[in-house]
């Protein structure tokens, strides 16, 4: 283990959520979710969004990965994803308050750092703004717990599309330890060149067909000649953009 990505969790009570239980739909991710053939980190791909794709396609790039869960603790993007694991999930809450989710957690990563070797360190791929994570990491992984420096500054959608780029191009980004007490802050950093974008897979969205091989979660759009390498060198494409939550509407005050 050189490097273990610990991936935050999509919020499964929103729109997205409600899509997979419909009994109704006859989309091929429902299909999916519906027949028992859908994994962990699939369904937070739907759920989320481009954050998650981008978390998900950048650990499996440069490294391990589990994924943080509102109830059980750290598990792996394989694990099964079935209804009552959704429903479980949905009333969850990520929260130092919630005595479940930090148990569970405490357990997982403790069990985790006693198999790291020297020279491994973990790189948290969500919020270090707050202590929903990092509080809880942090007294066990040390020194040992990192998070992308570009983070920074960014939200949700522009570390999705940064992560995207960078599992596309092969170059991993830097890591800056996190320190007790301290909650990385930082400006805004320019937006992301929309020359480097990375083409997704419309595999979720479709229905599934025989003749057409199974692309994953990216796509890369990689141009040799004439490019730069890194990021930069990415062909021009479009990109998807899904928003983490729904937008709610809420009714004028009176």
């Amino acid at each position: 283990m050189a490097t273990v990505f610990l991936l935050s969790p999509a919020f499964c009570g929103g729109r997205r959520a409600a899509i997979l239980l419909n009994p109704k739909s006859d989309a091929a991710t429902v299909r999916e979710f519906r027949t028992g053939q859908m994994s962990l980190g699939r369904a937070f791909t739907f759920m989320s969004g481009l954050y998650f794709r981008g978390k998900l396609a950048y650990a499996e790039r440069f490294g391990d990965s589990y994924v943080i869960t509102p109830t059980r603790g750290l598990q792996p993007p394989s694990l099964p994803f079935t209804v009552p694991l959704l429903r479980e999930f949905a009333v969850g809450d990520v929260s130092l308050d919630n005595p479940g989710y930090r148990r569970a957690l405490e357990r997982d990563v403790e069990a985790l750092a006693r198999r790291l070797d020297g020279d491994s360190h973990v790189v948290l791929l969500g919020s270090v703004a707050s202590g929903k994570y990092v509080d809880v990491l942090l007294p066990i992984l040390g020194e040992r717990l990192r998070y992308p420096a570009s983070f920074i500054g960014r939200g949700d959608m522009s570390r999705g599309g940064l992560l995207l780029r960078s599992a596309a191009s092969g170059v991993e980004l830097a890591y800056q330890p996190l320190v007790a007490g301290v909650r990385p802050r930082g400006p805004r950093p320019p937006k992301l060149d929309p020359l480097t974008r990375v083409a997704v897979s419309w595999e979720h969205e479709s229905a599934a067909r025989p003749d057409v091989p199974r692309r994953g979660i990216v796509e890369p759009a990689l141009r040799a000649a004439g490019r730069k390498a890194g990021a930069e060198g990415l062909a021009p494409v479009v990109d998807i953009r899904l928003r983490a939550r729904p937008r709610v509407h809420r009714p004028p005050k009176p």
